[in-house]
C-alpha cells in the first residue's frame, strides 16, 4: 500500500472511531474532531462571530518588534491571548534581556 493511502486509512479509521464514540455517548462534540480526510490537522475553532461562527485552521499569536514578526503561539485549538500574556512578556525578556516598555494606547 502506498504511504498516502496508508495515511488515509489511518485517518478514516480515526474518524470512524470518533463518530462511533459520539453516537454511543449521544454527544455532538469530541476532542480533536477530524473535519477533513485530506487535512486531518485542520480543526474547527468556534468564534461566535455573526458572519462565521466557526473558522478552520490554526490560530496564531504574533508579536511585531521593530518591524520583525515573532511567532509566539501556533495552535489548532482556540486560546485566549490574555491568559498567555505573562508568558509572552517573559519570552520577550529572555530574548532581549529586558522587559518591554509599557505603551499607551491613547491616540494623539
Amino acid at each position: 500500500m502506498k504511504p498516502k493511502y496508508h495515511k488515509y486509512l489511518f485517518v478514516i479509521s480515526t474518524l470512524y472511531y470518533q463518530q462511533r464514540e459520539m453516537f454511543k455517548s449521544r454527544e455532538h462534540r469530541i476532542d480533536d474532531h477530524i473535519v477533513s480526510i485530506h487535512q486531518p490537522h485542520v480543526r474547527p475553532i468556534v468564534r461566535g462571530k455573526s458572519q462565521a461562527k466557526v473558522e478552520f485552521g490554526a490560530k496564531i499569536h504574533v508579536s511585531v518588534i521593530d518591524g520583525i514578526s515573532f511567532l509566539d503561539e501556533l495552535s489548532s485549538d482556540a486560546f485566549n491571548e490574555g491568559n498567555h500574556m505573562m508568558e509572552y512578556v517573559e519570552k520577550y525578556r529572555r530574548m532581549f534581556g529586558f522587559y518591554p516598555r509599557e505603551r499607551s494606547l491613547k491616540s494623539g
